[in-house]
């Protein structure tokens, strides 16, 4: 790199784009980052309760094999604030409990027959031991589910989870994901062990963000929150990029941007050397919103951590309690609830209801599974929204959809979670492709000098 420090702009301040800021800094590049929020970390960006414990707003895990996050947390200094617990998991249907934790539980999962949980099972080993998954991308894991594990058990174990993932869309998911997703949970477990291990930070994941923000600050990187990033443009002449933030022009030599790619379609509209068929191809990517809600108690409702319910009319489909996979020492003594649903951007829950609304509605479904569940025990209570927490991963995603990170605009980068593919989004991949990203920008950048250099 020449004496004069290249100026990189990343916009978005999730784990990618901390990601990419902290690595380009690190390299010795003048780095601003933009955030459109108030608070760093995006989908786990955090908040603290009235004792000053903080949480994600939404909820987040590890599993073992998250390599590249566990690399980060160790560059960081905070690998000895990481702890794995063993996993439990609950389904509910009909009024009924059930574990769903080990081969056994599986066997004992009565709503299905017995041949169909013995092919649940097989099903399960065999999804483990594919090596071969693109062929999984030309079916649905609906209709591939249905022929291999058998309509009954696709109905009551299966289908509730992908609706619970993907709503509308769950019989439009390719198997490849879903193939991801059960290969990464498997993996997750102690040698010997049937029980899936999940980590947690002592200090939650704004742990993380708070070390990568201390190490920009620190080392001279900008940082800007609540910005709208209006435009990006690439000028022919000067070879540099120009970012419009809330109307005022900054000059860059490269851009990172971790915008979902609808909203990135818009901002790079006006450039030459973006055509059509790419609009659309970032255009196609649809994105369901999230609603959130987290809860506290002094009584416990659960020791579970993750229950799953299995019923069509249930209010929600995933509740899980934090402090029933980490304890409750590290938050006061306080027990901690999530219930999450991924919906359309019309869906009232989202567009429409209240807090308190949406408040009453999901107590209401506690109660439903916990009988003994008394709202007058609630402590605090917090409900978030996200407008694009899940890219829908349909047919053929890999080939039609999927987005390089290369733009057609010079020195103009994409890393969002839409390439993560097959695996499930997350902050593991997050990490992954925010280190891939800033090698590219600095690829690209030492090529650019090379170039200019031999000119």
């Amino acid at each position: 790199m020449s004496q004069e420090k290249k100026k990189i702009a990343v916009i978005g301040g999730g784990f990618t784009g901390l990601t990419a800021a902290y690595r380009l800094t690190k390299e010795g590049y003048d780095v601003t980052l933009y955030e459109k929020a108030n608070v760093w970390g995006g989908l786990v960006s955090g908040f603290t309760l009235e004792d000053g414990t903080p949480l994600e707003r939404a909820y987040h895990f590890l599993y073992t094999t998250d390599e590249h996050m566990l690399g980060i947390v160790a560059e960081l200094g905070i690998r000895d604030k990481l702890t794995f617990h063993p996993s439990s998991i609950q389904a509910h249907y009909k009024g009924k409990e059930y574990s769903l934790v080990t081969p056994i539980d599986l066997l004992k999962f009565t709503p299905i027959s017995f041949i169909d949980r013995i092919r649940t099972g097989l099903v399960g080993l065999y999804l483990q031991n594919v090596k071969n998954w693109e062929k999984l991308t030309q079916i649905t894991a609906y209709d591939w589910l249905r022929k291999y594990n058998g309509k009954r058990a696709t109905k009551l174990i299966w289908e509730p989870l992908l609706k619970g993932k993907f709503d509308i869309y769950y019989d439009k998911i390719t198997m490849a994901w879903l193939w991801g997703r059960i290969k990464q949970r498997q993996t997750s477990k102690a040698k010997g062990e049937l029980t899936e291990r999940l980590g947690y930070f002592e200090g939650g994941f704004q742990l993380v963000v708070k070390k990568f923000i201390e190490y920009l600050e620190k080392n001279g990187a900008t940082l800007y929150t609540n910005t709208t990033i209006e435009a990006i443009r690439h000028n022919d002449t000067t070879d540099a990029v120009t970012i419009t933030v809330d109307g005022q022009d900054a000059v860059y030599d490269a851009v990172v941007s971790t915008l979902p790619s609808p909203v990135f379609s818009k901002v790079i509209a006006g450039n030459q050397s973006v055509d059509q068929a790419y609009i659309e191809k970032l255009n196609s990517i649809d994105y369901l919103a999230a609603v959130l809600m987290i809860f506290t108690t002094d009584k416990p409702i659960t020791d579970i951590y993750w229950h799953q319910i299995h019923d069509e009319d249930a209010p929600f489909l995933v509740m899980l309690s934090l402090t029933g996979l980490t304890g409750r020492e590290q938050f006061n003594g306080q027990n901690i609830y999530y219930i999450g649903d991924y919906i359309q951007h019309s869906d009232p829950l989202f567009a429409s209801m209240s807090e308190e609304e949406i408040r009453e509605k999901w107590y209401n479904g506690v109660k439903r599974l916990f009988p003994d569940f008394n709202q007058a025990d609630v402590k605090e209570s917090y409900v978030f929204k996200y407008a694009n927490a899940q890219h829908i991963v349909d047919i053929g995603y890999d080939t039609k959809k999927l987005p390089d990170y290369k733009t057609p605009i010079p020195h103009v980068f994409l890393a969002n979670f839409s390439q993560i593919f097959p695996q499930d989004r997350g902050t593991n991949y997050a990490v992954r492709d925010g280190n891939k990203i800033a090698q590219m920008v600095i690829d690209d950048l030492s090529s650019h000098s090379s170039s200019n250099k031999d000119a």
